[in-house]
């Protein structure tokens, strides 16, 4: 007699978190003195700018008696205080103040994550052994550039794993189903010398309009999507994510349009372009990771793509789990 086995919705797990670097906020969103609750990599951390401009990103619970530093802590200085007795905590994690003892216990520190402000946005970088950076953040140089428009954004949040989202990038097939183009777009999936970074690059057609689309992709949390749709005629999105939790990722798109086609086209661009990640929400929430997926002999770029993820996973037992 063969069981049936439980529903998969029921008994499904997701990996762990890759390594890499994820945006925990955007700069204009963090002034000076200003401290802010971040949920993060299924962890509660404090997030908050000192008097001098740095961000700095500590796990939020004082390790005196638990108080959560995001909640009524306040900035001193280069420091956080802790709402509940007063410890300050610099922004190397260690205490540096007991207003009523002299003596400052050895073990008295703060977890800090590596954290570093660039492209508008706070990154941290994430490893499960809290490594530092094993590869810089990429300069977005579209940004403040004066031949492209003011940046738009926008966000979501999506109830899926952050390597779901990103494998979006290395599936063709998807815009045909999903997006509603005509048929599959000519594509191909390359990875540079290094490993490190994958493309897409991919020819469509869409509403009379031929475009070419290359999207980058630097970690599972860090991607860019350039459209050319003439010489000089370009749309850029910058996709950066914050994992919540293993099931849970807010999404912050970054779009930018050259000034060639900013009032011819600018906006109708950018509005489509958001529109078509609102497309992809529902497969993203009501599907499940597979660990071991059935490919058929055409996905080959998912292949590609299971294979080149591995990297960002600290373990074997994490890299099988993701094959």
């Amino acid at each position: 007699m063969t069981i049936v086995e439980a529903c998969e919705s029921k008994t499904n797990t997701t990996p762990e978190f890759p390594m890499g670097w994820y945006s925990v906020a955007r700069s204009h969103e963090l002034l000076v003195g200003e401290v802010k609750s971040v949920q993060a990599f299924d962890r509660e951390l404090v997030l908050y700018r000192t008097r001098t401009g740095v961000p700095v990103v500590q796990d939020a619970f004082c390790p005196h008696l638990g108080a959560n530093l995001a909640v009524k802590g306040r900035v001193v200085a280069e420091s956080i205080r802790c709402p509940f007795h007063g410890w300050r905590f610099g922004a190397d994690g260690m205490c540096e103040h007991i207003p009523y003892s002299e003596e400052i216990p050895s073990r008295a520190r703060l977890r800090t994550w590596h954290c570093e402000e660039k492209n508008g946005e706070v990154y941290m970088w994430f490893h499960r052994e809290n490594t530092v950076p094993q590869w810089e953040l990429p300069s977005l140089p579209e940004l403040g550039h004066p031949d492209w428009t003011s940046p738009r954004y926008t966000e979501f949040l999506v109830p899926a794993h952050v390597q779901d989202i990103a494998e979006n990038s290395c599936d063709p097939v998807h815009f045909q189903f999903v997006h509603k183009m005509e048929d599959v777009p000519p594509s191909e999936v390359t990875i540079d010398a290094d490993g490190r970074t994958l493309h897409l690059h991919s020819d469509a057609e869409q509403s009379g309009v031929a475009t070419h689309l290359h999207a980058t992709v630097y970690n599972p949390g860090f991607a860019m999507v350039r459209n050319t749709y003439a010489p000089g005629a370009e749309m850029v999105m910058y996709n950066s994510a914050q994992p919540i939790s293993k099931n849970q990722t807010l999404m912050r798109w970054t779009l930018t349009v050259s000034r060639a086609i900013e009032d011819l086209a600018g906006d109708d661009v950018m509005e489509g372009i958001i529109a078509g990640l609102q497309d992809d929400y529902p497969i993203w929430a009501n599907k499940v990771h597979k660990h071991r997926p059935l490919f058929c002999k055409e996905d080959k770029s998912l292949v590609m793509f299971r294979k080149w993820v591995r990297q960002f996973y600290a373990t074997s037992s994490d890299k099988r789990e993701i094959a």
